[in-house]
């Protein structure tokens, strides 16, 4: 065990609000993050480590599946420092392999499932990957026919089912039956790259062949690379070492293990709700890393289920404890009529962590009451494994991300250079919603930058732009620059107003569309909302503010943009209310749900002017 003396020299506004029963500083474990899985094994042998599909397995069975396909990478040539892609949904495979991946001291570099061969092709190439381990239905969709020499340095693929890990009968009847999306005939080689069944590099496993002594530096060795989205141009790949990642696994747990009631009795007795993609670092920390440290078992769902309800009624079949998640699926939830049936069954869920996107206040009051589990927002970045702050369950602050979590520290600076230590604010909610950011109180906001043992390593092969986002303060501390706009209030609660992108200047004002999207979610029709700056003709307007809406689907028909608007006017300061609302039927969003501001703007742009020859 280990303390974390990296302790920056700015005041620490959250101590003396923080939690009693949570501790502020941490003992960590440091072993490789795959050791999770071979300690509840030895600790948890007989209990299930997964749910799939009315499928399960046990913590020695998926250890012992753990070490075969491990061996089968090795004798694949994979070594330590080696890079292997996973391109595969929340499937048993996924666990095996990315596991795997780390007892070898090879580096998992997960895919998101929705990504093009150009966007793989672009990831593997830029980590030098080995090997690609991937569903053949996404092959299919994706990669199938693609030119292969783009990929330099592949060495083979791994091609897997989603049956293999189904139940038999299920197996059968949905290969029969056409159910199972599918490649019928798998390549045994594309150009010079070996293609390999993944059951077959699990039988060329055994018997298991590992080193019995790892040469291994949790603090220094990469475990995971995470490609942000590339919102801001090309997708960067995001080092997280062993330890980052089980430091995180450590303050997720410490704040639920703390604040939740009977925790300990949830220990190797109950489930984790695995809906958010495992190739996204949300779902692959807070979901499968945070599960196994409580040694749960994950209960897959390879997509959202439908109707959302089912996932209470899984969750309550496979005694689901904890569920990350973002609120367009606890707003959905709360919206199917089935799930009033479903969550009377549920007998010890207790918790959800919300973040990607702001939860609003009515959304989880209606949640907390439907299912009696509580729901506290996040807040972090892939670049800090990633969470980095969340309200306490018992006392959360509304409009806020709450408070760091533990050894975890926080600063705001300025937006110009980052250099200048802006003062905490005076103020709280609800005064921070309604007049933060007014003239006077704009000296509050500023970056957020965050410090503490979660934070990455660095881009890979990125040195500039790693310099530019980490950079040491005086005492030797390394800050992680978020490009976040917030403020820290008067009893240490963090505020995010917005991305440095997304800002949007009015006639000289600073608007942040997430501080007038939570303001327009106070509106009882408004299911989903986007609020987005666009450029103006007149100089003096700057951008116009627009905001694009979904409605829920009882005030359809029964709300116009004209009743929007004049809601907007009564209720929003008159230098941010939007310009402009337009009503759709759905929203643009992420792989996580987030709603995508980028795509309503691009949206807006007008088309090319046709060139003349």
């Amino acid at each position: 065990m280990v303390k974390w003396t990296k302790i920056p020299d700015v005041p620490d506004y959250a101590q003396k609000f923080y939690p009693k029963e949570t501790p502020r500083q941490l003992d960590y474990a440091e072993y490789p993050l795959d050791m999770m899985i071979s300690n509840n094994a030895r600790d948890f042998p007989d209990h299930s480590a997964l749910y799939f599909e009315g499928a399960s397995m046990t913590f020695t069975k998926l250890d012992v599946l753990v070490n075969e396909f491990a061996t089968g990478l090795r004798k694949l040539g994979i070594k330590k420092g080696d890079v292997v892609l996973i391109d595969l949904p929340n499937v048993p495979q996924f666990i095996i392999a990315f596991f795997a991946i780390l007892r070898l001291d090879a580096v998992a570099n997960p895919v998101i499932p929705l990504n093009r061969f150009s966007e793989i092709a672009h990831q593997a190439n830029d980590s030098k990957a080995k090997g690609l381990i991937i569903l053949d239905f996404l092959f299919k969709e994706n990669m199938e026919g693609k030119d292969f020499s783009q990929m330099k340095t592949l060495d083979f693929i791994i091609m897997t089912g989603t049956g293999e890990y189904l139940p038999p009968i299920k197996r059968i009847l949905g290969t029969a039956l056409n159910k199972i999306p599918r490649m019928k005939v798998w390549p045994t080689s594309i150009g010079k790259i070996n293609v390999y069944p993944f059951q077959k590099v699990i039988e060329d496993g055994i018997p298991v062949d590992l080193p019995a002594k790892r040469e291994i530096n949790v603090h220094e060795d990469p475990a995971v690379l995470i490609y942000t989205g590339g919102t801001t141009g090309t997708p960067k790949g995001v080092i997280t070492t062993h330890f980052n990642l089980l430091a995180n696994c450590q303050q997720g747990y410490n704040l639920a293990y703390t604040q939740l009631p009977n925790m300990e009795e949830t220990h190797g007795n109950g489930g984790m709700g695995c809906v958010l993609p495992l190739s996204h670092s949300f779902g692959l920390s807070i979901g499968m890393s945070i599960g196994y440290f409580f040694a749960y078992h994950m209960i897959l769902f390879p997509r959202p289920p439908t109707p959302i309800s089912l996932l209470l009624k899984e969750g309550a079949a496979q005694n689901m404890v904890f569920c990350p998640g973002v609120p367009t699926i606890w707003n959905r939830i709360n919206q199917d009529p089935k799930s009033q049936v479903y969550a009377k069954k549920l007998k010890n869920f207790k918790g959800c962590l919300s973040g990607a996107a702001p939860l609003p206040f009515e959304v989880k009051q209606q949640f907390e009451k439907l299912t009696g589990a509580l729901i506290t927002e996040g807040y972090g970045m892939s670049e800090t494994s990633p969470l980095l702050t969340a309200n306490p369950f018992l006392r959360p602050r509304p409009n806020t991300v709450g408070l760091p979590v533990a050894d975890t520290f926080m600063k705001i600076v300025d937006i110009d250079t980052g250099d200048k230590l802006l003062p905490q604010c005076l103020h709280t909610e609800p005064y921070c919603t309604e007049k933060c950011g007014t003239e006077g109180e704009s000296q509050f906001i500023g970056e957020i930058c965050a410090s503490g043992p979660q934070v990455m390593k660095g881009y890979l092969n990125k040195p500039e732009e790693t310099a530019k986002v980490l950079r040491k303060d005086k005492k030797g501390v390394i800050w992680y620059y978020t490009s976040d706009i917030g403020c820290i209030d008067c009893e240490g609660y963090l505020h995010i107003k917005d991305r440095k992108r997304d800002m949007i200047k009015y006639r000289g004002h600073s608007v942040f569309p997430r501080e007038v999207e939570d303001l327009m979610y106070q509106h009882p029709a408004i299911l989903e909302v986007g609020v987005y700056g666009v450029p103006s003709k007149d100089p003096d307007i700057g951008e116009e503010i627009k905001a694009t809406v979904s409605i829920k689907p009882e005030f359809k028909g029964k709300v116009t943009v004209d009743n929007l608007m004049k809601w907007c006017k009564e209720n929003i300061s008159q230098y941010k209310y939007p310009r402009s609302i337009q009503i759709a039927d759905e929203l643009p969003k992420s792989i996580i749900g987030k709603v995508l501001r980028r795509v309503l703007r691009d949206a807006e742009k007008p088309a090319p002017a046709e060139k003349k020859e």
